[in-house]
């Protein structure tokens, strides 16, 4: 299942690099540039990195993402395989649909394919965001049924693939996951990017003078209001930012857990084994950690941090009453 999201999480950041290639500047991607600039490609060795490229590029184009190949023939990068996105077959002219029938496409979308990557590459709302299609899908059936994306209503993600992909400037309102207060915030987009099920908005936060991502679940009312002025720097991580600011708010924690052979496999399927029945969790969400740890406990024990033994301890403690 672990390959299967990674391959999912790689294909769609793959996906939008393509859609916005134009906004880095780009009129087509080279394999050193995926390899260097797409999560999901880094730290590989140059024979699976060909292999992982093939083979995604393989599933988008059946999936109907109309991937060109082509070979340059001048510039520094003369000889390299390069491929662009082919718009003339990708992109239509702009249409109107009613809520109504923008249901039936999300529907069919979401119906149509079993896998994630298929509802999400051929759902035909998605193709019609691409081309910038005028139309109210606030009624809409969501995106996929991966994670955040099932919460996501197809009106906010229409409007934020829009303005990643014409370079507009947006606002938004955001609720804490702390405070419960809504505060209204305004970005320059850089993309949306997928981490474990959830999906976080990231770009250059104007009201903080510094990047930030926002999980999308949290965002309302999201509006275009002009045209961005902070481009993402060259060689940007949206990946890695997402996982260092999710660090830094303390949502993401490492941790060793002692795990029944056999049993609470959620958790050992996010880990390595260390030790016999000893496990190791990277970058996990803290919450997560916590109340899946209480479920599965006794066959399922933090051994650290200390703090989250804390956590889990207080969890069943309450749950006893």
């Amino acid at each position: 299942m672990s390959d299967r999201k990674e391959d999912l999480e790689r294909q769609i950041n793959l996906t939008f690099a393509f859609l916005s290639a134009e906004s880095y500047s780009r009129k087509f991607l080279t394999q050193p540039w995926i390899r260097t600039n797409v999560s999901g490609f880094q730290n590989l060795s140059d024979d699976a990195f060909r292999k992982k490229l093939a083979r995604d590029l393989a599933d988008l184009r059946r999936v109907g993402v109309p991937i060109e190949q082509f070979t340059l023939n001048t510039g520094m990068d003369a000889g390299q395989l390069a491929y662009r996105l082919s718009s003339e077959t990708y992109e239509l002219q702009e249409v109107e649909f009613t809520p109504e029938e923008a249901a039936v496409l999300g529907m069919a979308g979401e119906m149509g394919q079993s896998q994630e990557l298929g509802a999400f590459a051929r759902s035909g709302w998605t193709k019609l965001a691409a081309g910038g299609a005028q139309r109210d899908l606030s009624s809409s059936a969501s995106v996929t049924n991966a994670g955040d994306l099932r919460f996501l209503s197809a009106k906010t993600f229409d409007t934020i693939l829009k303005a990643r992909h014409r370079g507009y400037r947006i606002s938004f309102s955001y609720e804490s996951s702390r405070t419960a207060e809504k505060v209204t915030r305004t970005m320059d987009l850089w993309g949306l990017v997928p981490e474990r099920d959830r999906i976080y908005l990231v770009g250059f936060d104007i009201d903080r003078n510094a990047p930030r991502c926002f999980r999308v679940i949290r965002i309302t009312d999201v509006t275009a209001i002009g045209t961005a002025t902070h481009p993402m720097p060259a060689g940007t991580n949206l990946q890695e930012l997402v996982r260092q600011q999710l660090r830094r708010r303390s949502e993401l924690v490492d941790a060793t857990l002692r795990i029944t052979h056999g049993r609470a496999v959620e958790l050992s399927a996010a880990g390595v084994e260390k030790e016999k029945d000893q496990w190791f969790l990277k970058d996990v969400d803290r919450t997560w950690l916590v109340q899946t740890a209480a479920a599965h406990a006794p066959e399922a024990i933090v051994l650290e941090p200390p703090e989250i033994v804390d956590e889990v301890i207080e969890l069943l403690k309450a749950a006893q009453g």
